[in-house]
C-alpha cells in the first residue's frame, strides 16, 4: 500500500500547479504606426512580448481586438510573437477607438499581460456636391447647395455655413448657418444672411474633429 502511494505521488508531481510566488510577471508592450489616418487605411499595430527579467517570450499567440467607448470586440488578428519577443498586425480601423492586445500564457509559470495603443482618430470624408449664390428680393444673399458623405458615416447634425470672403482682415467669416436636412435625394442646405457689399462667398462644413473632414465649396462672386 505505501509503495503505491509513493508511486502515484511520483506520478503526480509534475503536474503541481506553480505557487503565486513561481509566476513570473510578463510585460506586453503595443503601439500603433499612426494616431490619424482616413477611413479605409491601415495602421500597423506592434509590440514587443518578454518575461520579468526582460527574456523574450517566443512563439506566444498576441489577440488584438479594437475598442470604442471602452468596449472591446472579438480579436481581428492573432499575430506570434518572433524570436525576440516581437509581434506585429496591420488593421484597417473604422472609427476612432483604440486597439487592445491580449496575451493569454500557456505556460502556468508566466502570468498574462495586455496593453493598449494609444486612441487613433479615424477620419471620414464629407463633400458639398453643390453649391449657388446670389441676392433674393430683399437684396440678402441666400446660398444653397448639398452635402454628401461618401463613406461609412453621415454627420448628424450637419451644420453647414454660408461664409463671405472678408478682404480687410483676409479671412472667411461666417454670416449665417443652417443645418443640411435629407430631401428624398440627398442631403441639403439653404441660408441667407444680410450683406451689401459685393464679394466672394461659400459653403463651409467645419467636421468633427474625431469623425469627419472638413468640407468647402467652389466660391461664388456675388455682385
Amino acid at each position: 500500500m505505501i509503495g503505491t502511494i509513493a508511486a502515484a505521488a511520483l506520478l503526480t508531481a509534475g503536474a503541481v500547479p506553480a505557487t503565486a510566488a513561481e509566476v513570473q510577471p510578463s510585460t506586453l508592450t503595443t503601439s500603433t504606426s499612426s494616431t490619424k489616418i482616413d477611413a479605409g487605411k491601415t495602421v500597423t499595430i506592434s509590440g514587443k512580448l518578454t518575461k520579468a527579467d526582460a527574456t523574450p517570450i517566443a512563439g506566444a499567440e498576441v489577440g488584438i481586438s479594437f475598442c470604442f467607448n471602452g468596449f472591446c470586440g472579438e480579436a481581428q488578428a492573432k499575430p506570434v510573437t518572433d524570436a525576440a519577443g516581437v509581434y506585429t498586425a496591420t488593421l484597417s480601423p473604422i472609427r476612432t477607438g483604440n486597439y487592445h492586445a491580449d496575451f493569454f500564457s500557456a505556460d502556468p509559470a508566466i502570468a498574462d499581460s495586455r496593453a493598449d495603443t494609444p486612441k487613433i482618430v479615424v477620419l471620414h470624408p464629407a463633400k458639398i456636391t453643390s453649391f449657388a449664390a446670389g441676392r433674393n428680393a430683399a437684396k440678402a444673399v441666400t446660398g444653397s447647395g448639398t452635402i454628401d458623405f461618401p463613406g461609412l458615416y453621415t454627420a448628424n447634425p450637419i451644420p453647414v455655413e454660408l461664409q463671405y470672403f472678408s478682404f480687410s482682415t483676409y479671412r472667411w467669416t461666417t454670416a449665417a448657418t443652417v443645418d443640411a436636412t435629407w430631401n428624398g435625394t440627398t442631403w441639403a442646405f439653404s441660408a441667407s444672411a444680410e450683406h451689401r457689399k459685393p464679394g466672394v462667398w461659400r459653403a463651409f462644413y467645419a467636421g468633427a474633429p474625431e469623425m469627419f473632414h472638413a468640407a468647402a465649396s467652389d466660391v461664388v462672386f456675388v455682385v
